[in-house]
């Protein structure tokens, strides 16, 4: 009977099979050793940089208690210095330094006080949440100490000091006085104490450093004798047998060389033969032992092919990529003639010297493709050429096409808008056309020819044709100019392409809108102030189908109000598809629309195109696509010789002073400028009371060096600031947004002194800006705030925070001849009433305390340039200019523009003869 093992050995021999199994298994992985060294070194490296990570927290937090000490006592040490300073630009530049101060100190605080973690990104230390220690939490909030509460003091103090101008604060400024008590003393024992906590911090942190480099040192050394003793050694082993196997797969490459269908030729260093494969000795004549040892170039290529081949061998030497993409060179064989190889080249190098070994090229026999390539090319070029006349016709048809459509930008009596055309082809079968008649009527037409290119081309041209008569003769009926153009089209295409129209009639002087469709797409309807776009159904047969389609039947009539949008398009819009072929469909267009339903008509245009080619994936679509944007503008009468309605009326002072009756514009009276020639306050009252809110002098330098044109066209919307139009070469720019009425005191100051500092006001400037921008700022936050009664929330004078949705900005721009100055709140509820009749009465009775209107007037007489935009219940910017290249004098030259966006809220009264708003 055989003895049994002890289980103690039996477990053991157990262990002992386990470890040679997992041993055996480490053999098989190339990567052992190596990746057991770095995942040590990995391990060491992780271990200490994580705790000198946090060594170097602790340290940055105990520089920054430290720094607050040193902040402290330079904040009592500034004030001092600003009491005693002797000049005005001493204590402006010593209150500069304490608002860095105290700015400086209340981060670091904030930081120290959370107990947020600094940490290490790059070169610089981010702060991280954290959580105070408890005996740092007693000394930030508990008593005795209560360091945060001491803290907040002092920076209040300061705060409060610099509120005041630097000119007033003396030694019983109470700000001043808290500087100067035991108070900051109190503050700085409290902050030692957090030092103290963070040097025993460090130091404790320092030992345990020590500690894990010790044991991070034994770990490394104890992986590197295991390595070598159970690693490096069998590996060695598997090495020599790896050198048995390559010599054995070399003999097999070189049968493979020997086998291949191509030339395969080595060269050394040198340019000499070393390689010559079999196929190469076929190709060429030449036996292997014939060429080895001499020049490639020389006796293989005829001498004026050698340099283009050598000028090869040498990039690719040095490392280029030219032999990657073949180089198609003959090769001279023995008999002394010449065939078609592709050469490819490609070198090989020593792995230790990078050095090149060999220099290996590779050759495929093209001459049979070489001949095929010769008569491709042969009928290449004839095709090249019919193509060539075939391109210029449709190049030609194309330059026609569009040479007979309309501008985009869309202005008619009563309507404004915008239209975009885009082919998916040169030739496109989308079409859009307008015109007026008589001065008050617009007629807009939208079509789409089945398909596109030049047939649907020729189709677009027919309808052009077919609608010149109908212009000439005045026809505004839809019906009628749909019935004409249906026969125009039936003789054109017999039957054989179809066309899709909608066409529009719109009465300016009434809003009478007559619409009929001939199959197109239904558009849409936008009513002013609503979001929703609704389509305008109606239905008739597309042109070109029948002769015996009654359009007359289909016609609708719609009353459309000033403000009122048409959104017309092709089904070439809603019909691209996305990479996954779903259609861009209705729902993603309506939603568009109603989100940028009142924004300008190129705006809304932009963003359905951008929103399309999101969709699709690409810029260039499958079918041509048109959009319009229409909106009734305005309500025209009808009068000779009027003109567009839509054009600027310019009413010189000559002309206005020699009229007697009450002034009536033909046109919006946001369109109408009157030209002043000198001083027109006294012309005031009439200009109220005409409602002519605009007026711009017209032989002042100032105002053509702005840009004449450019203030003409203020009336049209912009998404910018006004401030950012009107000094567009603005070297420096600063804004400001306030969150309670405290801050406009310390932002007027603000602005001073670095209006001050830039060194390129004069003196003159500098008073007369705070004393605007503090009028400006007033309006915002007490005369602009009003409810649906026209009553002022808030007291003018009283301290309040500013609401969360509530906006003031201040936003300063300098530029080399121009300063300017705007604040923009978002109430919107200033009129061109309002500001005509606070003018015109604080000229007549003087500026008196108490009463609304007089801040208006102090910016206009005060500035060289006065604009008022208002985006009713939405928003009111002010905006003022100085030309510093005169002194700013209170004048009655001032131009003014009040653009109030919202012309159909305005209406006469005809008992005051004067402009009230609803």
């Amino acid at each position: 009977m055989q003895p049994q093992p002890h289980p103690a050995q039996a477990a053991g021999a157990g262990s002992q099979g386990f470890f040679r199994e997992a041993l055996a298994w480490a053999l098989d992985q190339y990567v052992t050793v190596l990746a057991l060294l770095a995942m040590t070194a990995l391990v060491t490296y992780a271990i200490l940089i994580a705790d000198l990570r946090s060594q170097e927290g602790s340290a940055a937090a105990l520089n920054l208690a430290g720094h607050q000490r040193m902040l402290i006592e330079r904040g009592v040490l500034l004030a001092l210095k600003m009491q005693h300073a002797e000049t005005h630009a001493e204590r402006q530049k010593i209150r500069q330094q304490m608002v860095e101060t105290v700015t400086l100190f209340d981060n670091m605080h904030s930081y120290l006080r959370n107990g947020d973690r600094l940490i290490r990104q790059g070169p610089r230390l981010l702060a991280e949440p954290g959580e105070l220690s408890p005996e740092l939490r007693t000394i930030y909030f508990a008593d005795p100490i209560n360091l945060d509460q001491q803290v907040q003091s002092y920076i209040s103090a300061v705060k409060k000091l610099l509120s005041q101008p630097v000119d007033q604060i003396d030694l019983d400024n109470p700000g001043l006085q808290y500087l100067l008590s035991t108070a900051p003393e109190k503050a700085v024992e409290g902050i030692d104490k957090v030092v103290a906590f963070y040097q025993k911090d460090s130091d404790f942190r320092l030992q345990n450093t020590q500690n894990l480099q010790a044991v991070s040192l034994v770990f490394f050394l104890g992986a590197i004798v295991f390595s070598g003793t159970f690693l490096l050694n069998p590996l060695v082993n598997r090495l020599k047998d790896s050198m048995a196997s390559l010599a054995e797969q070399r003999d097999f490459n070189d049968n493979i060389i020997n086998t291949a269908q191509a030339l395969i030729i080595g060269l050394d260093p040198f340019g000499r033969i070393n390689l010559f494969n079999r196929y190469a000795q076929e190709i060429s004549g030449w036996a292997e032992d014939e060429v080895r040892g001499i020049d490639f170039f020389d006796t293989l290529f005829a001498p004026e092919q050698q340099d283009t081949i050598r000028a090869l061998f040498l990039e690719v030497m040095e490392g280029g990529h030219a032999g990657e993409g073949g180089a198609e060179i003959p090769l001279m064989i023995r008999t002394q003639e010449l065939v078609d190889i592709i050469w490819h080249a490609t070198v090989v190098r020593d792995p230790a010297t990078k050095l090149p070994t060999l220099f290996l090229i590779t050759g495929d026999d093209i001459t049979e493709r070489k001949r095929a390539e010769d008569r491709l090319q042969a009928t290449l070029v004839e095709l090249e050429a019919l193509s060539g006349r075939l391109q210029e016709e449709i190049n030609l048809a194309a330059t026609l096409q569009h040479s007979i459509l309309p501008s985009p930008d869309i202005v008619l009596p009563g309507v404004q808008g915008k239209a975009t055309l885009l082919t998916s082809s040169e030739v496109g079968g989308d079409y859009y056309d307008y015109y007026k008649v008589g001065g008050y009527y617009s007629v807009l037409l939208i079509g789409d020819v089945s398909g596109h290119g030049v047939a649907a081309g020729t189709m677009v041209s027919a309808a052009k044709a077919g609608l010149y008569p109908l212009v000439n003769e005045g026809v505004t009926r839809p019906a009628e100019i749909l019935r004409s153009l249906n026969e125009t089209m039936v003789a054109t295409a017999h039957q054989s392409l179809l066309m899709t129209m909608g066409c529009f009639s719109l009465d300016s002087r009434t809003g009478h809108l007559r619409f009929a469709n001939a199959g197109h797409v239904l558009p849409y309807l936008r009513r002013r102030g609503e979001q929703e776009w609704r389509m305008i159904e109606g239905f008739g047969l597309p042109l070109g189908k029948t002769l015996d389609t009654d359009y007359l039947a289909v016609e609708r009539e719609l009353q459309l109000e000033i403000g009122d949008r048409l959104f017309l398009f092709t089904d070439g819009l809603v019909e691209q598809e996305s990479p996954r072929g779903q259609p861009f469909g209705f729902d993603r267009l309506e939603a568009v629309l109603s989100e940028y339903a009142d924004a300008p008509p190129e705006v809304l245009q932009d963003q359905i195109l951008t929103t399309l080619r999101a969709h699709c994936g690409r810029e260039h679509f499958d079918d041509d696509v048109t959009l319009a944007v229409i909106e009734h503008s305005d309500r025209v009468e009808a009068q000779a010789g009027a003109g567009e309605s839509n054009q600027l009326v310019r009413v010189t002072e000559g002309f206005y002073r020699s009229q007697s009756d009450h002034f009536t514009s033909p046109t919006s009276r946001q369109l109408v400028v009157f030209m002043s020639e000198g001083e027109f306050h006294d012309l005031l009252p009439r200009l109220s009371a005409d409602g002519i809110r605009r007026v711009l002098p017209r032989d002042d330098e100032f105002y053509h060096r702005l840009g004449w044109e450019h203030l003409l066209a203020q009336h049209q919307t912009t998404p910018d600031d006004d401030i950012y139009q009107l000094v567009p070469d603005r070297m420096m720019e600063r804004s400001f947004l306030l969150t309670h009425s405290d801050d406009k005191l310390f932002f007027m100051e603000e602005i001073r002194a670095w209006l001050a500092e830039l060194g390129v006001l004069p003196q003159e400037h500098l008073d007369f800006i705070p004393i605007v921008l503090d009028e400006m700022v007033e309006n915002s936050l007490y005369g602009a705030p009003r409810d649906g009664q026209s009553r002022p929330f808030f007291i003018k004078g009283t301290e309040r925070a500013l609401a969360e949705n509530e906006l003031v900005r201040i936003n300063v721009a300098v530029g080399p001849e121009t300063v300017g100055l705007s604040v923009t709140d978002n109430w919107g509820t200033l009129t061109p009433a309002i500001f005509l009749d606070h003018l015109t009465h604080t000229l007549a009775e003087g500026v008196e305390a108490g009463i609304g209107g007089a801040g208006l007037y102090l910016m206009w007489r005060m500035s060289d340039y006065l604009q008022v935009r208002v985006t009713p219940h939405r928003s009111t910017q002010i905006t003022t200019l100085w030309d510093l290249n005169r002194s700013p004098q209170i004048g009655l030259r001032t131009g003014f523009q009040f653009l109030y966006h919202s012309e159909h809220d305005e209406v006469v009264s005809h008992d005051a003869s004067r402009f009230t708003f609803h």
